[in-house]
Formats: C-alpha cells, sequence, structure tokens
C-alpha cells in the first residue's frame, strides 16, 4: 500500500489560491453592489473624487476638497446625481453624502447654513 503524503509547501500553495479566489470575489461582489468608492487621489491628499451607481441605477460623483472660509479649512464636496448638481460644505462622511445624493428629493444643506 502506497501512500502519497500532502508536501507541506502544496497546502500552502493550496490556501493562498483559496484566499486569492475570496478576495476578488467579495471585491467583485461589492463593486457590483455600487457602494464602492472609487477614490482618485488628486495633487493634495485632501482632494477626492468618489464615483458610484444609486441603488436606482443612475450614477452620482462627488469630489470632496478643503478650502479656506472665514479663516478656517472647510470640507466642501461638489456633487451631481439624481438630488441634482451643487456644491455644499459639509462635514459628513462621503458614504453619507453619497445616499442623500441618490434621493432625488432630499435636503442638501450646510453645516453652516445660517452664515
Amino acid at each position: 500500500m502506497n501512500k502519497t503524503k500532502f508536501p507541506l509547501s502544496r497546502l500552502a500553495h493550496s490556501i493562498c489560491i483559496f484566499g486569492a479566489l475570496a478576495f476578488f470575489s467579495s471585491a467583485s461582489v461589492w463593486a457590483a453592489k455600487g457602494e464602492s468608492f472609487n477614490a482618485a487621489l488628486a495633487s493634495d491628499e485632501d482632494t477626492f473624487v468618489f464615483t458610484g451607481t444609486c441603488d436606482s441605477g443612475e450614477p452620482y460623483r462627488l469630489y470632496a476638497y478643503q478650502k479656506i472660509a472665514n479663516g478656517e479649512s472647510r470640507s466642501f464636496y461638489d456633487y451631481e446625481g439624481p438630488v441634482g448638481k451643487g456644491t455644499v460644505q459639509s462635514n459628513t462622511v462621503p458614504k453619507v453624502l453619497a445616499a442623500r445624493v441618490c434621493r432625488r428629493f432630499a435636503e442638501i444643506i450646510n453645516t453652516h447654513y445660517w452664515e
């Protein structure tokens, strides 16, 4: 009776392949859901572009940047999506703003709207 031993290097190789397949399959599902943010780093580290697809299938785009307003550095977004097109000063995270931009009748107001 000839028993073949399973070499350790082959086991490690199989684990690496399984891990890579799991990673790529989960990444493709995440991208297919339209929830991924494709962040493109601009010339400075405070400027990002986020694009994606809303649940309705319509595309959205957020351009996040810092700007000096009233002597302070503040976060701004230029947005375009089902809600329309505009600029807003907001400290919210991109994922929350993307959800608002994807709602056709959402109210998007500045953080300091009274100024």
